[in-house]
């Protein structure tokens, strides 16, 4: 298993898992998630993540693709 970057601390990894899980979709979409923190800024719950699918698709993907030239 490859290092984790020392920036993220593993107790962040079930939150990153959990928005990973919803991540793929036919098209390009906007993840959303609120967490609960504690003081020293670890997670100690977060609510369901929401997934917003971006439309059209077909005009999404054509912008993108000239920006990213």
């Amino acid at each position: 298993m490859a290092e984790l970057p020392q920036d993220i601390k593993p107790n962040w990894l079930s939150v990153i898992r959990r928005l990973q899980s919803i991540a793929k979709s036919q098209g390009l979409s906007v993840l959303s998630i609120r967490i609960l923190v504690d003081a020293e800024g670890n997670p100690i719950a977060w609510a369901s993540p929401t997934q917003t699918k971006i439309e059209p698709k077909n005009e999404v993907s054509a912008f993108f693709e000239l920006v990213s030239k």
